[in-house]
């Protein structure tokens, strides 16, 4: 990992003045977000295990975390590229030294196109990709193609009705792929994402449609293979099932993002290895550390956790543990800190910008000013993006690195 010490002012970065070896609670002024090593390296080599043994490639999508220390590692264990969501993220993997990258979507602006389209250029064995859906990106890459004299590497999405982005029909994606073609782009293959279906059935029946498109399209593909990408973090055991009798000369690239670090809640219960436990399992790598700051009256208790520190568009947060300072010995050690009460008491019921209101159930022992409460989330993606120094810990909670976010 690249170590990035940063400085007090920036939320989660580590006090100066805090010890070499150090408890995360010695470690940063609190609110601080932390990731488990053991998860992440659990959850790197589950999914590149499960991608190595359905004969898938992986780019993981970096715009998850947009830590390019985490996306380095994931290349290490054997993944392909990264997936991104943008030129600005593609620019970030690529001045971190990642040059397989795909981008996951339509591309229209003139100098993000441009930039795309001269990789080749600056780096003879990049692989850089992004998406089309409509004859005006297609005239839009041949533009920015020209004026670099450069090469855009293309694949064509394909969508569902109702569903997000990309052509809604068999016959809309053929005729988008011959038009990149006979306008000289470097068509690859399609792409798809059926991470917006309700559930595992009807991604599988989508990516079956997918993949015949993929075969309907592939005589337009000059290279030797052809590429069908696909892959959320619910449902790629549908994308599994779906191109098991795929053709030899496509490559599948699955684009899970979500995976490296898990959660416990929208992903903790749609994994497919919830549904394939054979297949291993992933563990939740996320906490978001808050100290009490009132208990106005009996059953509230508000922590400085906000809506600006952890994600809440899929699920509110979940307590994990919470951590009463009123037992911490006279060395003042946080790592005996123990935990009390039964976190299952406890319940998160609302956030504000910069509160967290916990209910605390009939019975339960009360909670302090000054207490810790460790939260888990729901919804990876939008709590890394509040982050510009995250902290990785063992799992004695000892502060391992920080790590930098690029968003």
């Amino acid at each position: 990992m690249t170590s990035t010490p940063g400085t007090v002012t920036t939320k989660g970065a580590p006090d100066p003045a805090a010890p070499a070896r150090r408890h995360v609670l010695e470690h940063a002024h609190l609110p601080v977000m932390t990731l488990r090593e053991s998860a992440l390296a659990n959850n790197t080599a589950v999914m590149q295990a499960y991608v190595e043994r359905h004969g898938l490639l992986f780019a993981p999508h970096m715009k998850t975390h947009m830590a390019p220390a985490l996306a380095a590692r994931q290349i290490t264990a054997g993944a392909w590229g990264v997936t991104v969501a943008s030129v600005q993220q593609a620019m970030v993997a690529w001045e971190h030294g990642i040059h397989r990258i795909v981008v996951a979507n339509e591309v229209l602006d003139p100098t993000g196109l441009a930039w795309l389209a001269s990789r080749r250029a600056a780096d003879p064995d990049a692989d850089v990709l992004c998406w089309v859906d409509s004859p005006a990106g297609v005239e839009a890459g041949r533009a920015a193609q020209d004026a670099v004299d450069g090469d855009l590497h293309v694949v064509v999405e394909v969508g569902f009705p109702g569903g997000r982005t990309g052509v809604r029909t068999a016959q809309q994606a053929q005729d988008l792929a011959q038009l990149a073609h006979d306008r000289g782009l470097s068509f690859r293959g399609v792409a798809g994402y059926e991470g917006g279906l309700p559930d595992v059935r009807a991604a599988r029946a989508y990516v079956a449609g997918v993949l015949a498109v993929a075969a309907a399209v592939r005589p337009l593909v000059e290279a030797p293979r052809a590429l069908l990408s696909m892959g959320g973090s619910a449902w790629f055991d549908g994308v599994v099932d779906a191109v098991a009798t795929r053709p030899d000369d496509l490559d599948v690239l699955l684009r899970s993002g979500a995976s490296l670090t898990h959660d416990d809640g929208f992903y903790a219960e749609r994994t497919p290895f919830g549904r394939h436990p054979d297949e291993g399992s992933l563990l939740a790598a996320i906490e978001v550390w808050g100290r009490v700051t009132s208990c106005p009256e009996p059953g509230l208790a508000l922590v400085a956790v906000g809506k600006r520190d952890i994600s809440f568009d899929e699920g509110l947060p979940v307590v994990r543990s919470v951590r009463s300072v009123r037992h911490v010995g006279p060395g003042g050690a946080a790592g005996v800190v123990p935990v009390a009460p039964d976190p299952g008491a406890v319940t998160v019921t609302r956030l504000d910008d910069q509160h967290c209101y916990l209910a605390l159930a009939d019975g339960a022992p009360g909670l302090a000013p000054g207490d810790v409460v460790v939260f888990g989330i729901s919804h990876p993606c939008t709590v890394f993006d509040k982050w510009r120094q995250v902290t990785v810990i063992d799992d004695d909670e000892t502060v391992l690195d920080t790590i930098a976010t690029w968003f």
